[in-house]
């Protein structure tokens, strides 16, 4: 575990005139030159940042939920890079305390497994908030949404999370970009990173949480914190209650991409956009006639890349962020669609014309060829269980209402490559596909990449001993908030490491729970859980020359109070 790198975050509105439209264009833009150029000194930065290698065309994948990349996506030659992350809540366990053991472990598997470039990402996102931090706040600067998406383990929970702009949330979020740069920007295969998502509720996207409306949850009853039956949900007006306006998410999105940059010097840096449903949220100065969909996407584009005809100078750093639009599916239209047609502001089309507005080729006036990318809104081989999102949702996608993963996989790059971004990312579950292999070798290959080469031979490892694994036995002292895993003793074992999570797939672990080494015992209490909630443990035994596999899995419930 290391200690924070204190950043002081560079206020943005110093970086306005208080007058500008009386100064001349020439004036203003040498200003806001000089107080750009102070701004980077005061955050112990160079405006003049070195150039950093392209991003590697072609398609991209997740590495999964496991520092152990699956085969069948190391055996995918046509993947050019993996993406690797890690948990904000288990990277940052303290207040100024990181702990990078498991994102490293990650990094380390991803290199052993041959690949050359890696996307690094810490969620940083609303739901992945440490607990500590949320301790810290009031209550009147926190908020409580619920979580509406069926395909969440959270569904139908209230996620309580800090407010965007609340000093003390924003500051521990600059403070973890810092400290993750500090440890990973040397790091010459770590070549893009996440660092500059702001407007993220789940995950690495953008997804604020701007649900009005019904939501169909679970049939009645259902333990809590899940809620059932027919919600009623206004989470805009949640949000104006708690203080939202626009230029307040903007100046949040300004000093993040700024500290993305510093922290981050050698790396290209990925910058997902979207839209906000209500013109309540997007209206710039209070007024929602004056709101649309896409108005804080372009407020930060024009901040990143500039904007000429606003008298907007772009940032230094404008050559390393790459604009992301991480819904993409097999129903949209081709890239050149918006070469001829401009959407309007309000649409959610305009987000799409936004990617292909920089990505289009040079000679079709690309602003910034080929530097955006696309990412697949889910996987096509899980589509004929998942509602087929990636194949358009509704059955009348272009593959039709059976879903096929094979025509949804090859429609879905067909389609993105039109957009001519210089990357696509697809899920772990396609990039393990075999059945998709040479549709993703031939689409890196079309984009201008290189697919990786077979991996260097290595030599036959000595076999160790094999260690059984620990049988997991029923948990005991079960109370409200705790329990008591058990499990029993392997031959040969010095130690054990314990899994505690609230499903029973193991997506989501605890904290503190995720490969816990408790050392050489056989039983571990378990604290700080919730009451009659249903929680599942798993252990491995291990010695100090391997691992077993995992035990079988105990479930628990948690008495009411």
């Amino acid at each position: 575990m290391v200690k924070k790198l204190n950043v002081k975050p560079c206020e943005n509105r110093n970086l306005m005139t208080s007058d500008y439209s009386a100064l001349s264009r020439q004036t203003a833009l040498i200003l806001a030159s000089v107080l750009v150029t102070w701004c980077a000194i005061a955050l112990g930065t160079n405006t003049a940042y070195a150039a950093v290698p392209a991003y590697p065309k072609g398609i991209w994948a997740a590495a999964g939920v496991d520092d152990d990349l699956p085969p069948g996506v190391v055996n995918n030659l046509g993947i050019v890079g993996i993406g690797v992350n890690e948990d904000w809540n288990l990277v940052n366990p303290a207040p100024g305390v990181y702990d990078w053991t498991l994102l490293d472990s990650r990094v380390a598997a991803a290199k052993a497994a041959g690949f050359r470039y890696i996307a690094l990402a810490v969620t940083d996102s609303s739901d992945k908030t440490p607990q500590w931090l949320l301790d810290l706040l009031p209550e009147d600067q926190k908020i409580a949404l619920l979580d509406i998406a069926s395909q969440h383990k959270t569904f139908c929970e209230p996620i309580v999370t800090a407010l965007y702009w609340n000093p003390v949330f924003h500051q521990a979020r600059l403070d973890l970009i810092a400290a993750a740069g500090a440890h990973y920007t040397n790091d010459p295969a770590i070549v893009a990173t996440n660092a500059a998502t702001f407007a993220n509720h789940h995950s690495n996207d953008w997804n604020i949480q701007d649900w009005v409306g019904s939501v169909q949850c679970p049939r009645c009853p259902q333990p809590p914190p899940t809620l059932c039956g027919t919600q009623i949900v206004d989470q805009v007006q949640q949000w104006m209650d708690a203080g939202w306006t626009e230029q307040q998410m903007l100046r949040v999105g300004k000093e993040i991409c700024d500290a993305a940059a510093a922290a981050f010097p050698n790396q290209n840096i990925k910058l997902p956009i979207g839209g906000l449903t209500d013109n309540r949220m997007s209206t710039p100065d209070g007024d929602p006639a004056h709101g649309n969909y896409t108005q804080l996407a372009r407020d930060i584009e024009n901040y990143v890349y500039g904007n000429a005809d606003l008298g907007i100078p772009p940032q230094p750093y404008a050559n390393r962020f790459y604009m992301q639009r991480n819904v993409f599916t097999a129903t949209w239209k081709n890239g050149d669609y918006y070469d001829t047609y401009t959407p309007p502001f309000e649409a959610e089309a305009y987000i799409k014309y936004m990617i292909r507005n920089h990505a289009k080729p040079a000679n079709a006036g690309g602003l910034t060829p080929g530097q955006a990318g696309l990412q697949m809104i889910a996987s096509a081989t899980l589509g004929p269980t998942t509602g087929c999102r990636l194949g358009g949702g509704d059955g009348n996608g272009p593959c039709g209402p059976t879903c096929p993963p094979v025509c949804v996989m090859q429609t879905a790059l067909d389609i993105a490559r039109t957009y001519n971004t210089d990357f696509i990312e697809i899920f772990a579950q396609d990039a393990q596909n075999p059945d998709f292999y040479a549709m993703i070798t031939a689409a890196t290959i079309a984009m201008g990449g290189t697919p990786r080469g077979m991996p260097s031979p290595t030599p036959t490892p000595t076999p160790t001993p094999i260690l059984p694994p620990p049988t997991a036995t029923s948990g005991t002292n079960v109370t409200n908030s705790s329990f008591t895993a058990n499990w029993t003793a392997v031959s040969g074992a010095t130690g054990y490491s314990l899994d505690v999570s609230t499903t029973s797939d193991f997506t989501r672990y605890i904290g503190g729970y995720r490969k816990l080494d408790v050392g050489n015992v056989t039983s571990w209490s378990v604290t700080g859980l919730n009451a009659n909630k249903t929680y599942y443990y798993r252990v491995r035994a291990y010695n100090g020359s391997t691992m077993s596999d995992n035990s079988n899995v105990i479930t628990v419930t948690t008495a009411r109070n």
